[in-house]
């Protein structure tokens, strides 16, 4: 076992303890609120996890030095970062005095490849869309991760989950392969911490003495403290 997946495996024990913690002290069922937890958890993954920057992408496309067209291979060089060796001066905007046509086409590369790197912007994080939509759970995601894919799709069986019963134990499995963004399994760490933490923070500050406060920290919670 890697130490990122044991990490994670006592980081989901941690929250699991206070899951059931909580289910003692409001008398709410224990399936009720690790459903519940798992939309906030969800969530607060979609934040954590992260996308590139619309600038950056158009910096990266455009530093591209190397461009093919007709079979040809053309050195562009249209970064201004650029410098080295010393000795070099840079060439003309319109890159190595490239043809008319050539020029035209290699910026509808660069035009093409920007909207195509653009549209896959957010695929990290719609994959915990992805999970919540597997659990017929709903949760608040701005559009751009929404409508991620690429020319191939959104790849939807990167992300996998299902609710598990085992006698009396319930729990939610969560899959997701879309792990090139490290990111990813930051963000459920750090959710799953949060949660714990904020379960924590109310139990010190008396949330659960009064179904009231229950109420108004975690919405939809059927307290019967």
């Amino acid at each position: 076992m890697s130490k990122a997946s044991a990490s994670l495996n006592v980081v989901a024990s941690d929250f699991t303890r206070a899951m059931r913690e909580m289910a003692k002290i409001t008398g709410a069922s224990f399936q009720d609120i690790i459903r519940a937890e798992t939309q906030s958890i969800l969530e607060a993954a979609v934040k954590k996890t992260k996308a590139a920057q619309v600038k950056l992408i158009e910096q990266s496309v455009k530093e591209t030095r190397v461009r093919t067209v007709n079979g040809k291979t053309y050195l562009t060089n249209t970064s201004r970062a650029w410098r080295s060796p010393s000795w070099w001066t840079p060439p003309a905007p319109k890159g190595w005095k490239l043809p008319g046509a050539v020029w035209a086409a290699i910026q509808k590369q660069i035009k093409d490849e920007i909207a195509i790197t653009k549209a896959a912007r957010g695929l990290a994080k719609k994959s915990w869309m992805q999970v919540a939509e597997k659990l017929g759970i709903t949760i608040s995601v701005p559009s751009y991760v929404a409508n991620a894919k690429t020319k191939k799709g959104d790849y939807p069986e990167d992300a996998e989950a299902s609710e598990k019963q085992d006698g009396s134990s319930f729990f939610i499995q969560i899959t997701n392969s879309r792990t090139y963004s490290p990111s990813v399994r930051d963000a459920i760490r750090a959710a799953m911490r949060g949660r714990t933490n904020f379960f924590k923070k109310n139990l010190r500050l008396g949330v659960f003495k009064k179904t009231s406060d229950i109420a108004a920290k975690y919405p939809g919670l059927k307290a019967t403290a």
